[in-house]
């Protein structure tokens, strides 16, 4: 019996560190975490998106292009956004988008500082996602979709905060700048 306590003080011990380890670390995990949970990911995002496409749910799809007032954009960046997202919007769902997609490819972007693409998704403001969507006659297409948090994130610099994230632009990647 007293192996057994011993082991599980052990256990428990180096589970306490573990964990105080990654809530503490320059990696943000915890923060990861909370993201992945509300499904706050460009990912997510984008497939809620093209769900409520397919679904025609105009609502629910311009939903993921708002951006709140407590990022303090100026209004008319906030409009812009608004009004391409419903122009988009209304296209795919013209063109019958089906659910079903796959990503191709995401690069992501540091938005603190210098902005500039980054292999570390943990600290990106900005990730342009690209994607193949079939419409409703099965013509594949690739999208790119740009999704950013607003107002920028810092990353590590401020702590690694939860990023919202919102979705900006999407385009063929055909029209790629």
């Amino acid at each position: 019996m007293k192996n057994i306590k011993r082991i599980l003080i052990i256990f428990l011990s180096i589970l306490i560190i573990v964990v105080g380890f990654f809530i503490n670390s320059e990696y943000g995990i915890t923060a990861l975490l909370a993201e992945r949970f509300k499904n706050e990911t460009p990912e997510a995002k984008i497939t809620s998106y093209i769900q409520a496409i397919s679904n025609g749910d105009t609502k629910k799809a311009l939903s993921f292009w708002e951006i709140s007032k407590s990022y303090e954009l100026n209004k008319e960046y906030r409009d812009e956004i608004k009004n391409h997202g419903e122009q988009i919007t209304k296209e795919l769902i013209k063109k019958g988008i089906r659910s079903d997609f796959t990503i191709t490819h995401i690069e992501w972007w540091n938005t603190c500082c210098i902005p500039s693409i980054t292999e570390n998704s943990r600290i990106a403001g900005k990730a342009r996602v690209y994607a193949q969507l079939i419409d409703s006659n099965n013509i594949k297409s690739t999208h790119i979709f740009d999704v950013i948090v607003p107002g920028g994130y810092t990353g590590g610099l401020a702590g690694h905060s939860v990023r919202h994230w919102v979705i900006v632009d999407v385009y063929l990647e055909t029209e790629k700048e």
